[in-house]
């Protein structure tokens, strides 16, 4: 009997192994590493697997980096996160698998801020430490129509043109009695090196383009307070408004330096039915003005400017030649 039962047990046993089937699925492997991506970029993270299922990808901080069903992963903002990427199973071929990988979102680089050497704060010892032969200055004339400005300079690097201006201090203050005295000022520009056209008058040499502007209000220096750009094609042609910033300045005492911005200055130069755009080279001058007894705006001095005689009868003078710092 006990014979019996062994041999029964052995056949019941022999019946559930044949039942029993051997899983053939292998382990899946997902193959990836973590990545580094600046905000505003992408990466892809480059996942392969041996498995044929697709993989899947789960980001746990979209606010730092998003990730597509692709693997591209885009930077929001710097921080770090974690991607889990899966496969699923596959029945009889492949195991299901997951793996994290490490997201750091980096900061964009941020270009270093061009370094001027003029800075307009109204402190102008910066000036006076210019490099001869990087600026140019213009001295009035004694012998000139004009007396109430003294000097002017120009400075002028890749990203900004910058003026200073010195007044005689007794005349400036004489015109500052007068509360309603604005200072009107104008800078003149030729851009094209072309001397016969634009216009002729004030200097020996024609000027194209014009911005305007007022020093002073209250009997005092006021930050500059810029007027229109305008370009001479037969007459005055508007190309930038009063509310386009494209020179600013202060004054203290007797003495004004104003900074104008190339790039903004090109960008509506270059809008003209003639464009002008600055470039390496160019010629400038200032018209300074006062406001006389008609409320009117009149001539107080133009520089550069020459002496008075049998040539040169008004005393105007040749533009500056202005040659970009690099």
């Amino acid at each position: 009997m006990k014979k019996v039962l062994a041999f029964l047990s052995v056949i019941a046993m022999a019946g559930i192994i044949s039942c029993t089937k051997e899983d053939p699925s292998v382990a899946a492997t997902i193959n990836a590493g973590d990545v580094t991506v600046e905000v505003g970029k992408t990466v892809n993270i480059g996942a392969t697997t041996n498995s044929t299922a697709m993989i899947t990808y789960v980001c746990d901080n979209t606010a730092v980096a998003t990730v597509t069903a692709k693997g591209e992963v885009a930077g929001v903002q710097a921080g770090t996160a974690n991607i889990t990427l899966k496969v699923a199973a596959v029945e009889g071929k492949f195991k299901a698998a997951e793996k994290t990988v490490k997201v750091t979102v980096t900061a964009p680089e941020v270009p270093p801020t061009p370094s001027s050497a003029i800075t307009i704060d109204g402190d102008f010892s910066d000036w006076t430490a210019l490099k001869a032969g990087t600026f140019k200055r213009a001295v009035n004339d004694p012998d000139s129509p004009w007396e109430a400005v003294e000097e002017i300079r120009c400075y002028a690097d890749e990203d900004y043109v910058f003026y200073y201006a010195k007044y005689n201090s007794e005349a400036l203050a004489e015109l500052l009695d007068n509360p309603d005295e604005i200072l009107p000022i104008r800078f003149n520009f030729n851009t094209d090196g072309e001397f016969d056209s634009g216009y002729a008058k004030y200097f020996l040499e024609a000027y194209d383009l014009i911005i305007e502007g007022q020093l002073a209000e209250n009997g005092a220096f006021c930050p500059f307070k810029q007027g229109e750009l305008n370009q001479h094609i037969g007459g005055w042609k508007m190309l930038a408004g009063s509310d386009v910033p494209l020179i600013t300045g202060l004054g203290s005492g007797a003495e004004y330096e104003f900074q104008l911005d190339r790039a903004l200055f090109n960008q509506y130069a270059n809008t003209s039915e003639d464009p002008m755009p600055m470039g390496d080279e160019f010629q400038t001058s200032i018209r300074f003005y006062f406001i006389n007894a008609a409320g009117k705006w009149d001539e107080l001095s133009n520089i550069p400017n020459t002496s008075i005689d049998e040539e040169l009868g008004n005393g105007y003078g040749y533009l500056m030649r202005i040659t970009t710092n690099h």
